[in-house]
């Protein structure tokens, strides 16, 4: 069993990280300055950043859903708790992704 410290230590970092993730959001949803007489190249550039930018934005909105989702389960007090077996997840897994939610083949 997890004990309050070790809870109350990840419960820090998740709101650490969501304040990190949410401000990398911030950033790629905020409107781009337009460029004055653009080259084709440019455009060409700034498409291939469109699309990176917004495989980064899914992938940021990803990590947020889990690290609320963990937040949530803090509440119930069941975090540390696979969702799928009820098994505990073990500290080491916790402490890589603290937001994990299931256990490894290796837990």
């Amino acid at each position: 069993m997890l004990d309050k410290e070790f809870i109350k230590k990840m419960k820090q970092r998740l709101e650490n990280e969501k304040a990190d993730v949410e401000q990398k959001i911030a950033d790629l949803v905020k409107p781009e300055k337009p460029m004055d007489n653009p080259e084709l190249d440019d455009i060409a550039q700034d498409a291939a950043e469109d699309i990176l930018e917004e495989s980064s934005l899914a992938a940021f909105e990803i990590v947020l859903e889990k690290i609320d989702n963990a937040l949530n389960r803090i509440k119930k007090n069941k975090y540390g708790i696979c969702v799928k077996t009820g098994k505990e997840i073990s500290r080491e897994r916790l402490e890589l992704e603290p937001w994990a939610d299931q256990v490894t083949s290796d837990n």
